[in-house]
C-alpha cells in the first residue's frame, strides 16, 4: 500500500512459516502476518540460516513438497515486498540448491557468497563447489 510506512525490520523465524502451513492455534495469525510481509505492510529480515532451516523443515511439515517445490516456495517468499536482507544472494543460493542435485544448502550458500566476494572456500568438497564456480584451494593453505 502506498503511503503506509512499513514497521521497522524485525527478524523472521522459521516457525512462523511452519505454523502458517499448519492448522494449529497460531496458523491464522502466522498466515495474516506473512500476508502483511508479502504485501509490504510489514518488513522483516530473512536470514540465510532461517532459509536453510526452511529448506529442511518444510518437507517434514508439508509432505507433498519436494526439493523443487520447496525451492519455488522459497523464491516466492524472497520476492515478497516486505522481505529484507541479502535477497539477491539468497535467490542465487536457492537457485543453485534447486538446480544441483546433491548440493547441500550450506554449500550452495558458500558457493554463491564466494563467487560474489571473489573469496575462496576452504573445503574438501572440491568437485561440488568448483562446479558452482567457487575457488577451492587444494591442498588447504598452511
Amino acid at each position: 500500500m502506498r503511503g503506509v510506512r512499513p514497521v521497522a525490520d524485525g527478524l523472521l523465524d522459521t516457525n512462523v512459516f511452519i505454523h502458517a502451513h499448519a492448522t494449529d492455534d497460531h496458523a491464522a495469525e502466522c498466515r495474516a502476518f506473512l500476508a502483511a510481509i508479502e504485501g509490504g505492510r510489514v518488513s522483516a529480515r530473512l536470514e540465510p540460516l532461517i532459509l536453510h532451516e526452511l529448506s529442511y523443515a518444510l518437507p517434514h511439515y508439508v509432505r507433498q513438497m519436494g526439493r523443487a517445490e520447496v525451492a519455488e516456495y522459497l523464491l516466492m517468499v524472497l520476492g515478497w515486498q516486505g522481505v529484507r536482507g541479502e535477497v539477491d544472494l539468497l535467490v542465487d543460493t536457492v537457485e543453485r540448491w534447486r538446480d544441483t542435485a546433491g548440493l547441500s544448502f550450506a554449500d550452495a550458500y558458500l558457493a554463491a557468497l564466494a563467487v560474489r566476494l571473489g573469496a575462496p572456500v576452504y573445503s574438501k568438497n572440491l568437485r561440488e563447489l568448483q562446479a558452482q564456480g567457487a575457488r577451492v584451494p587444494a591442498p588447504l593453505p598452511g
